[in-house]
């Protein structure tokens, strides 16, 4: 008898330890799964916030101008345009300026318009939303001419990051740049001596003029 009873303890240990090893197993797969299931649906969001940065969100330059008695300065009038008809949000779009000199970008300072409200995050509807940089371009920059005679061929760099919330999560957060090429009218050439060589219509010289994508 007592064999008998020392192998039903063996046997009843041996089934414990397996139900204790199979209920580890069991929730070790129901951790694993949730945790899997948790990064897909991670990475669903990001794939999704980087399309909507990149396919529906489109940053550019909707107009530079000169400003009245301020001759190195230009007024640059930033455009973000979203294509969806859901709001998104960004923060606060950051700009760099570049001139063409020789073969290399020259970097010109970039302001805050002093009359802007300056949000840490934006909530952006369907359609434009305008911000405004004050640029200073010296006058002894040595620009190079690029195709267009006496025209400065500058280089904006606009960057901001995309949120799917106003919330701040740093796992969603897309960053979205892109650069845009214009050429700019310094304003230290006059424009009759531009019209000898460009002719424009009404003879109306532009401070801006825009560049394809390159």
């Amino acid at each position: 008898m007592k064999g008998y009873s020392m192998i039903a303890r063996k046997r009843k240990a041996i089934t414990v330890i397996f139900g204790i090893l199979l209920l580890l197993f069991l929730v070790d797969q129901y951790i694993g799964s949730k945790e899997r299931a948790i990064i897909r649906e991670r990475e669903a969001k990001r794939e999704r916030l980087e399309k909507l940065a990149f396919f529906m969100i489109f940053p550019d330059i909707s107009d530079v101008k000169d400003i009245k008695d301020k001759p190195e300065k230009y007024e640059a009038i930033i455009k973000v345009e979203n294509l969806t008809d859901e709001p998104v949000y960004i923060t606060h779009p950051e700009v760099k300026a570049y001139v063409q000199t020789g073969t290399f970008w020259t970097e010109v300072p970039v302001h805050e318009d002093k009359n802007e409200k300056k949000e840490q995050i934006y909530r952006l509807d369907h359609g434009i939303h305008l911000y405004k940089k004050v640029i200073t371009i010296n006058r002894n920059i040595k620009y190079t001419y690029y195709m267009m005679p006496y025209y400065m061929h500058v280089r904006f760099h606009i960057s901001f990051f995309v949120l799917p919330e106003s919330a701040f999560k740093e796992e969603e957060v897309v960053e979205r740049y892109t650069d845009v090429y214009i050429y700019l009218k310094p304003y230290f050439v006059n424009k009759e001596l531009i019209s000898k060589e460009l002719k424009f219509p009404d003879n109306k010289v532009p401070v801006m003029i825009p560049m394809p994508p390159h």
